[in-house]
């Protein structure tokens, strides 16, 4: 056997033994499909024309998904059930975001996340934002760089209903990295979802207070609201 053929062999065997799964609905995929299944191809919820959103501290927020139902569950697949490889995917689809609404994604300097609490990074066993960025970059070639500490635990943002409470619950939760070096860059900063924009706002207030030029966001989906 040539080891073309060895390979194939391979593929068939894992494929057998572990079928590929459609990563938003769980559905087991038919031959020829990749990471969704037809059903969902048709009816994935892209944002769009309506990826963008502006904010106070960072100057653009893209994100390819609205946080539907079936976006949701996918994600907490992801997020709290070990489908970390889901973050190949999704990060492919945030970077042909950018690329499809930024007329120049090679102005970036480097990639940052808005990263998890020590305390909950134990618990999980992996930062999500930070796979998320890592696949961002694979896709871009861009240098990934930690530049936020998490400073204090909080309860998750998706706890707190009101967006007056999420305001504040999120206050001081992040701080510049000690040596982190954010004068006059463009920073692409890395995130999940957004909502409220809360927890991106006070992540991009530290990097702008440090000096960054330019700060665009990047998150997997984004609020209907």
């Amino acid at each position: 056997m040539t080891a073309e053929e060895v390979v194939q062999a391979g593929e068939k065997v894992l494929d057998f033994l572990w079928p590929k799964k459609c990563i938003l609905c769980g559905a087991y995929l038919e031959k020829g499909e990749e990471t969704l299944c037809g059903e969902c191809t048709e009816t994935i919820p892209w944002t769009g024309e309506k990826c963008r959103q502006h904010g106070e501290w960072f100057d653009t927020c893209l994100s390819p998904l609205y946080y539907t139902d079936e976006v949701k569950k996918s994600f907490h697949r992801y997020k709290f059930y070990g489908c970390w490889h889901y973050s190949w995917s999704y990060g492919e689809w945030m970077w042909d975001c950018l690329c499809r609404n930024e007329s120049d994604v090679g102005r970036f300097d480097c990639i940052s996340w808005v990263p998890l609490s020590f305390r909950r990074w134990q618990r999980r066993g992996y930062d999500q934002a930070k796979r998320l960025a890592l696949a961002v970059s694979k896709a871009s070639h861009l240098p990934l760089k930690r530049l936020l500490v998490k400073t204090k635990h909080i309860a998750p943002q998706s706890r707190t209903t009101k967006a007056e409470q999420r305001w504040e619950n999120i206050q001081g939760a992040y701080a510049l990295r000690q040596g982190a070096d954010c004068e006059g860059k463009r920073i692409l900063l890395v995130d999940d979802i957004i909502t409220t924009g809360a927890t991106m706002e006070e992540a991009a207030k530290n990097l702008r207070e440090a000096g960054a030029r330019e700060i665009c966001c990047l998150t997997l989906a984004r609020s209907k609201n």
